[in-house]
């Protein structure tokens, strides 16, 4: 009797452990069903606004273009009465790195009789860019080039890099142009017209 009473006892603990396994099945399955959420919050950031800034290049006086080089009838010896001075300025607010090109384009102008008894000395394209000189005396970045032909200071581009301008700075490029004494005849009523073009773009790192 005392065996059948254990084994009854036994038959009881295996069908709770039964029954409580079922119980927690459906629990869990209840939990799916239905909607679960952990906490959570929400809260309005603060508002702002971000502006574009200028890079704005200005060569010579604002709203102008500066003349680069004039002067007529120049003559063997001749020196730049003054420095010729070009201001470039970035009007904007953001720093830029300044670079440039440069073009030259000779004319023959007038073929007068001691030019044209020299050799090839009336060419379409003329011969002042071959003999007239050019020096830089001075540039934003401080860089100079001494005395250089003008057909070679334009094919080499030769005109010293601007550096860094900072938004509102400027910088002062100063040339003195020259044709020395002993040039003869065969520069006589040509002309050269330069022609330059600065550019600022926005320093990226």
């Amino acid at each position: 009797m005392a065996v059948q009473s254990e084994d009854k006892k036994n038959r009881k603990k295996k069908g709770g452990l039964i029954v409580g396994l079922v119980a927690l099945v459906v629990a869990a399955a209840a939990i799916g069903a239905g909607t679960y959420a952990a906490f959570s919050d929400t809260e309005t950031g603060p508002g702002g606004t971000i502006g574009a800034g200028t890079l704005d290049l200005e060569v010579g006086a604002p709203a102008t273009n500066a003349t680069l080089f004039s002067a007529s009838n120049i003559a063997p010896g001749y020196v730049s009465p003054t420095p010729v001075s070009i201001a470039v300025r970035n009007s904007g607010n953001v720093a830029g790195t300044l670079s440039h090109s440069l073009s030259v384009k000779g004319g023959d102008g007038t073929c007068p009789e001691p030019e044209s008894q020299v050799s090839d000395g009336c060419k379409t394209a003329g011969d002042l860019q071959d003999y007239l000189y050019v020096e830089v005396t001075g540039s934003p970045s401080g860089a100079t080039v001494p005395k250089t032909k003008l057909a070679d200071f334009v094919s080499g581009q030769k005109l010293p890099a601007g550096g860094t301008l900072g938004g509102g700075k400027e910088g002062t490029y100063t040339l003195v142009f020259s044709l020395p004494a002993e040039t003869g005849n065969i520069v006589q009523g040509d002309t050269v017209t330069l022609n330059s073009t600065f550019n600022l773009d926005q320093v990226t790192s």
